[in-house]
């Protein structure tokens, strides 16, 4: 049966691996357009371009999915059926219409929590116990169609990073597809609405999101963001250069341990501990602005005047 693989990401790799080995017809992989990348700004295909070239797949990179030409060009390949995972454009009635069995996601959360753009960095920066893998029917309503299966839950530990965890559920969800397609594409399966009274949502992460504010957020909270902002945007504070300036400084945290005490929000104490609205953190490893990470003993070493100041 035809299959058209909607991905972009890495993280979508294990999904479309596991309709490969399926036997089923990929008639076609999309995927979002070439990107510039690194210093030299070159052009890069996504991971899942790269892959899908390497099978000998059928690919293509629209600015938009639902334009006259794409959607044209998929009503032309007659899928039974699409699989979406992780591809990084709202896709249009027009488009979800097209395959006869519907367009299937997988998702990186248990439905309906975490609906949206960011449910890994979500699950770890709110402090989930677990998580799991969840393919549901799209609909026009951002992740809310009714749910075809899940996965067995996920323990998040407390050194998962946002790379870490995603890769572990991009290898479950990929195992998902694979255990449940035959049924699916023989519509041998059952769907289950959400419940919506459950809805939680999640945004896309921005850049402001890793400013960490010391007066709102516990020490805890604080080393869950970096766990979840890892590799971006990082979690970051600003520091006067020197009692001459006015000039701020950008301080980035790479590694931090939860202290217990009382210690004033903000405030760099001895060790480069800095104070949180509870307890405290002990920045181990920081990149200062136009200089590479260091460890805070060598930080220290150069910025002592630093000690006993606020972090903004």
């Amino acid at each position: 049966m035809s299959i058209v693989f909607l991905g972009t990401p890495e993280w979508a790799i294990p999904s479309l691996k596991a309709i490969i080995e399926s036997g089923n017809e990929v008639s076609a992989v999309i995927t979002q357009p070439d990107r510039p990348l690194g210093r030299k700004r070159q052009l890069t295909p996504s991971p899942v371009k790269q892959f899908a070239l390497e099978h000998n797949l059928t690919v293509f990179a629209p600015e938009k999915a639902g334009s006259p030409e794409m959607l044209e060009q998929v009503r032309s390949l007659s899928p039974e059926m699409i699989i979406v995972c992780a591809y990084g454009q709202i896709l249009s009635q027009q488009f979800l219409d097209i395959p006869k069995i519907g367009c299937l996601n997988l998702h990186f959360s248990f439905l309906p929590k975490l609906r949206g753009a960011s449910p890994v960095q979500s699950a770890i920066a709110s402090g989930f116990k677990a998580t799991g893998v969840s393919l549901q029917k799209m609909v026009l309503r951002l992740d809310s169609g009714p749910l075809a299966a899940s996965s067995e839950e996920v323990e998040i530990l407390p050194d998962h990073t946002t790379p870490l965890l995603g890769a572990m559920l991009a290898e479950i969800g990929g195992k998902l597809i694979a255990d449940n397609l035959t049924n699916l594409l023989n519509e041998k399966f059952t769907m289950n609405e959400q419940n919506e009274a459950d809805a939680t949502y999640c945004g896309i992460i921005k850049k402001e999101d890793g400013h960490v504010n010391w007066k709102a957020d516990t020490a805890v909270d604080i080393e869950r963001k970096l766990r979840a902002y890892t590799p971006w945007p990082g979690i970051f504070s600003f520091c006067r250069e020197n009692d001459k300036t006015e000039n701020n400084k950008r301080l980035q945290f790479t590694k931090v341990e939860v202290v217990q005490g009382n210690f004033k929000p903000g405030e760099i104490y001895p060790g480069m501990i800095v104070g949180a609205y509870t307890d405290g953190l002990k920045i181990l490893t920081i990149k200062p602005e136009g200089k590479n990470e260091m460890d805070a003993d060598s930080f220290l070493r150069g910025n002592s005047q630093i000690l006993g100041s606020v972090l903004r």
